[in-house]
């Protein structure tokens, strides 16, 4: 067994973990609090792997192929490519170092029926929703959940949101002392991106709560979503479609980029998908002091649910934002999207301080950036679009609406244009309380590993 060690944006294998030694990255500062080392357990999976709970903090439970086939071997940091997906392979191998078969089939609506059966009976169908492609299981299955797990890569101490068509459905799984102030939430907000948290029924399976008792559900306004969870006629488990820690994927070709190699269905949207473009907020209900902690942001803001709950009379309820600081990746969480490395893209990604925006650059600055792609908001890095290898603004006129759509396809685009060294972006609008806006500066903040620069040298 290989132990995959990351300290900062560095990566390198070793045997054991007795002691570890640290590259020194460009100058660069991280803008959250309380920072790990971070340990991803790799191996191909066994029968009683798949099985075991979360028992050893973050096991991951992974597939015979990585995102580009390729797997974790005992190589030097360079080649590894900072622990992303070698974009440039030419080929795709397996474990066994044959080449990867594909196994992923994109299928449109009039098979949606057979998506149903297949959820019915344990197999994996990544569907789309208004915020991102999500990678569907049966919810209280113990053999299919796994495999969600392990397509994706996806540690187990990171739990998944279950989808429902509606409240009732949720309060099967909510416990019953619970329920008045969510109702109250799921009355102005469901069906649409939010996700709300709370103490479950002994019944939900440990594996989907990461062994924390606690449940997320979410019930999905996207029409080809709530078709699926008609047919399967199940609660749908669904992280998003994607290896864990790649971009989101916002497209049926985006999950098959990353998935192809995976037993799983990907149903293709003729409507729009995703027009919401980042993951639901996540709250979570702490019953006990009357509290809802926003988990993770997203199109609905904090002060909409607090309005939301004065308005029904729940006076005495308080709507809380959690800092900046994030978990450590070895601690199961009640959320997912709760680690600081997520929605990163395959070549290193930094946020652009103020002072470096606004910075003389030398020419050396200037030769790295023109190996550099710049995803901008609202034109503040406009003035290095002519020095930089490619350029693309995410709303030039700055609208939340817009950017949060284009972000993960942009930052999609930006690793895979050629000759790209790195991505670079500026930090969006601070001190905002716009709901879009904070989860666009969430997603490019675990984009970057919470890396600002100050110098491009």
């Amino acid at each position: 067994m290989l132990l995959l060690v990351r300290i900062g944006k560095s990566a390198f294998f070793k045997k054991q973990l007795p002691g570890v030694a640290i590259r020194r990255p460009i100058i660069r500062r991280h803008i959250f609090q309380a920072m790990s080392p971070v340990t991803t357990i790799s191996s191909a999976p066994s029968p009683d792997h798949n099985n075991k709970q979360l028992q050893n903090g973050s096991a991951t439970i992974s597939s015979k192929a990585t995102a580009n086939g390729g797997t974790l071997s005992n190589q030097p940091e360079d080649a590894q490519a900072d622990e992303r997906p070698n974009k440039k392979a030419k080929k795709d191998f397996d474990d066994n170092g044959k080449v990867a078969t594909t196994k992923a089939k994109i299928v449109s609506t009039d098979e949606i029926s057979e998506c149903g059966a297949r959820l019915r009976n344990g197999d994996l169908v990544a569907f789309p929703t208004e915020t991102v492609y999500g990678l569907g299981c049966h919810a209280m299955n113990d053999t299919a959940i796994p495999k969600v797990f392990q397509a994706k890569e996806r540690p187990l101490n990171d739990p998944l949101i279950v989808h429902v068509l509606d409240a009732d459905d949720a309060c099967k799984l909510w416990k019953d002392d619970t329920h008045q102030a969510l109702l109250c939430l799921t009355k102005a907000f469901w069906p649409g991106p939010l996700t709300l948290v709370a103490k479950a029924k002994p019944h939900v399976p440990d594996i989907v709560m990461a062994n924390t008792g606690y449940v997320a559900c979410r019930s999905p306004s996207h029409n080809i979503a709530r078709k699926l969870l008609k047919e399967a006629r199940v609660p749908i488990a669904g992280p998003s479609a994607n290896k864990f820690g790649h971009v989101s994927p916002t497209s049926a070709q985006h999950v098959y980029d990353d998935l192809k190699y995976e037993d799983v269905w990907i149903l293709d949207s003729p409507e729009e998908a995703c027009n919401v473009g980042v993951e639901s907020t996540v709250a979570k209900l702490i019953s006990d002091d009357k509290k809802i902690m926003v988990l993770r942001q997203g199109a609905v803001a904090a002060e909409e649910m607090q309005l939301c709950l004065h308005d029904a009379g729940f006076t005495d309820y308080t709507v809380l934002s959690k800092s900046k600081a994030t978990v450590a990746d070895h601690v199961a969480t009640v959320a997912p999207g709760q680690m600081l490395r997520h929605y990163s893209p395959n070549i290193p990604s930094y946020m652009i301080s103020a002072s470096l925006v606004g910075a003389e650059l030398c020419a050396k600055s200037k030769a790295k950036l023109q190996r550099a792609v710049v995803i901008d908001y609202g034109s503040k890095l406009v003035h290095w679009k002519e020095m930089s290898l490619q350029y693309r603004d995410l709303s030039p006129s700055k609208s939340p609406d817009d950017a949060a759509k284009a972000v993960f396809d942009t930052l999609r685009w930006a690793e895979k244009v050629e000759n790209a060294e790195l991505i670079l972006f500026p930090i969006i609008d601070e001190g905002t309380t716009d709901g879009l806006l904070l989860a666009l500066q969430d997603r490019l903040t675990r984009a970057a590993s919470g890396e600002q620069i100050d110098t491009l040298i």
